[in-house]
């Protein structure tokens, strides 16, 4: 069996530990708790592939993420379809980890339940499209399309 590292990046709120939650426990909590550093879940997707998941605190720091990115094999980046200005971050954490470029990844457009809030542009669209080849609306609250996106990604490990 294979183990992937797999690395949750965005900015604080937008939803990352929810999305492991319900991954991982099929459990949603309306609660924040707030991620200090980093916490690592695991889930097997099948019988050829274990995905270890760390859920990296949110944090607007320049160089954050360096040491936990180290050896990922995947990345999910995470935004807030109600906050646009969390695509922002999205752009932050790739432009500063040059070293990730080349690392299958998908983004997650969480918070898709709550569709009288959300902001979301054409602009956030092209930004999404810069950051990853992949994205899927995803709602952690609902459990909508998470299961899927985390499938998508296993896939580019095959």
């Amino acid at each position: 069996m294979l183990s992937k590292k797999i690395c949750m990046v965005g900015r604080f709120g937008v939803g990352k530990t929810s999305l492991v939650d319900r991954y991982v426990k099929n459990h949603f909590s309306e609660k924040y708790h707030t991620t200090v550093g980093v916490s690592i879940s695991t889930k097997i997707v099948d019988e050829h592939i274990k995905l270890i998941i760390w859920d990296i605190a949110g944090f607007e720091q320049e160089n954050h993420y360096v040491p936990y990115l180290r050896g990922t094999h995947g990345l999910i980046y995470v935004t807030d379809a109600t906050n646009p200005s969390s695509v922002d971050t999205l752009l932050t954490i790739q432009k500063t980890n040059p070293q990730i470029a080349d690392v299958p990844s998908i983004c997650f457009i969480n918070k898709k339940d709550l569709i009288e809030e959300r902001q979301w542009q054409s602009q956030q669209d092209d930004h999404i499209k810069s950051i990853s080849k992949q994205s899927i609306w995803t709602s952690a609250k609902t459990g909508e399309d998470v299961e899927k996106g985390f499938i998508l990604l296993s896939q580019q490990f095959k």
